[in-house]
């Protein structure tokens, strides 16, 4: 579907176009007294190398630079979200329920830690599923609804990109942890002849979380504490930090405003 907002924006934005470079228009707009304001990146052999902010109207300089704050940071984040998050939230529940669902049917004291860590696993892997589904879902019914960027959409991505971090280095912290107890229960659904009824892709899974002991070890130092809301506000206030700072240093490659 033809969007001319987007066209007029990209053929403004041409004017300040250097060779070889290609022309990206993000999406969504931050609306600013009346006008959308659309970020603009300058590429050039797959890397960014500047960028603009333009309205489809006639630009106020002081709305725009206001415009690249929010938008910035926005898109980083939005990036971020999907290009660490969308492999991670896709993890299929079944690696956890189904087994499970085994130590269910054959119930065994040996593996009672086991289970409440795969259960822990699990209810990790739905917190980080859900987060990242609400987020892109909110985006898509704005954007259906022809509903320009707020700062409650910058919010939203800080929120989801600090949570995204944070549960991540949880899981792998107590992954880190629980090796020992992991490799103990391998060794149980062998002996009662159940490793071998899990799917190949399933035995892979768990396979390489107990053979990247070492590198868990390493990325736990990462987690800011192990009380988990205090590591989510420390995320959230050091991610916020840092992609102030990085807008700020973006404005210098601006070519408008």
């Amino acid at each position: 579907m033809f969007n001319r907002p987007s066209f007029t924006v990209k053929r403004k934005a041409k004017r300040y176009k250097r060779w070889l470079e290609k022309v990206y228009v993000y999406p969504y707009p931050y609306e600013i007294a009346g006008r959308n304001y659309y970020l603009v990146d300058y590429v050039k052999l797959n890397q960014p190398i500047g960028s603009g902010i333009f309205s489809d109207t006639e630009e106020v300089t002081l709305d725009a630079q206001k415009a690249h704050r929010f938008l910035y940071q926005f898109y980083r984040l939005s990036e971020k979200i999907r290009d660490e998050g969308k492999m991670r939230a896709n993890v299929n529940f079944d690696f956890f329920k189904v087994p499970l669902g085994k130590m269910d049917e054959n119930p065994n004291p040996k593996w009672n830690e086991a289970y409440a860590f795969i259960n822990d696993l699990l209810n990790y892997q739905l917190i980080y599923k859900k987060a990242y589904v609400d987020f892109w879902d909110h985006i898509k019914e704005r954007n259906e609804k022809g509903l320009p960027l707020t700062e409650a959409e910058l919010d939203l991505a800080i929120d989801t990109a600090a949570k995204l971090t944070t549960i991540q280095y949880h899981v792998v912290k107590e992954l880190s942890r629980n090796t020992d107890l992991l490799n103990e229960w391998k060794k149980t659904m062998e002996e009662a002849d159940l490793w071998k009824e899990l799917k190949s892709d399933m035995k892979a899974f768990y396979t390489q979380l107990m053979q990247n002991e070492e590198v868990m070890k390493e990325e736990a130092k990462k987690v800011k504490s192990d009380n988990y809301d205090q590591a989510l506000k420390k995320n959230r206030i050091e991610m916020t930090s840092y992609m102030k700072k990085e807008q700020r240093l973006d404005e210098e490659i601006l070519r408008y405003p």
